[in-house]
């Protein structure tokens, strides 16, 4: 009321022009609270996988059953990255984002107490997990939030066969896009269990077929990161439905400075492990029912 009569217009403009400013991020409404972590466990599991490179672990309290434990799990993890990428992230860095639920709840819930001079790009081609959220709409809206700049991968994560793959990343626009991500400085991706939740649809979108989903399991697929398929020791698989996809190989990835996995829920125990042990992650950010199955892993 205070507000409309110091502008002289209706509440109800007042709350238009509030739902715009906040849509625009303009404005802002949130209640600040200190981020909650289980630093023993946090010891326990950086003590664990030290000697696979990792530098980093940060666990947060999530729901280990019950109604809402998983996106409980999520938007906390997801808050937790943002804090990460709020004391880390530095101007003129480049951050490199792949699509997975925990990266998207990230995005969605995403919030900085400063702005950056940062480049987001995409690490992988265009696919969407969440159908709210494509690839172009991860790191245009992290971008926006933090205040920086962004790049589209403007190509297809999957292809119908391994010529059109090989094709396409003979272009320049996907030859300059997969350059592009080599370079990040920083890359936050999620990480999938092979045959549950998010793989299960990435291998839906791919359009996998049974020989492909039957050559996966004969060779121990365990985890995918950004498409790529990897065994239990975190080696990338060399498997039909990997040459179709356009994406940063598992190499890339662990050229890259900071490699930062955001990850919820004990069933991704396995494909976690591996991914620490093959290198591919130095930065872990799990919740407490991750973290209680990677102990036991």
């Amino acid at each position: 009321m205070e507000v409309a009569t110091q502008l002289g217009v209706t509440r109800s403009n007042v709350s238009r022009m509030l739902t715009a400013a906040r849509e625009q991020y303009i404005v802002r409404f949130e209640i600040a609270y200190p981020l909650d972590r289980d630093p023993a466990m946090e010891q326990r599991l950086l003590s664990k996988f030290s000697r696979d490179g990792i530098s980093e672990v940060i666990v947060v309290p999530g729901r280990e059953t019950g109604v809402g434990a998983a996106s409980h799990g999520l938007l906390a993890v997801g808050q937790a990255g943002c804090s990460w990428l709020d004391k880390n992230l530095h101007d003129g860095q480049t951050l490199g984002l792949c699509w997975g639920s925990t990266v998207e709840a990230m995005v969605d819930s995403a919030h900085f107490n400063r702005r950056m001079d940062v480049e987001v790009v995409q690490i992988a081609g265009e696919l969407s997990i969440d159908s709210r959220f494509s690839g172009h709409d991860l790191v245009r809206n992290l971008a926006e939030k933090l205040g920086g700049r962004y790049r589209y991968f403007n190509a297809p994560a999957t292809t119908q066969d391994e010529a059109t793959a090989a094709a396409l990343m003979k272009t320049e626009q996907v030859a300059t896009a997969l350059a592009l991500a080599r370079t990040t400085d920083v890359a936050v991706l999620g990480v999938g269990h092979y045959g549950m939740d998010s793989s299960n649809l990435f291998l839906q979108r791919a359009g996998a077929s049974d020989e492909e989903i039957r050559e996966a399991v004969d060779l121990g697929a365990v985890g995918q990161i950004s498409g790529r398929f990897y065994d239990k020791e975190g080696k990338q698989l060399d498997l039909a439905i990997n040459r179709r996809i356009i994406s940063l190989d598992l190499d890339d990835l662990r050229k890259i400075d900071t490699v930062v996995a955001v990850a919820s829920g004990s069933n991704k125990a396995e494909a976690v492990a591996a991914a620490i042990r093959g290198g591919i992650v130095n930065v872990l950010i799990a919740d407490s029912a991750l973290g209680h199955s990677l102990e036991a892993v």
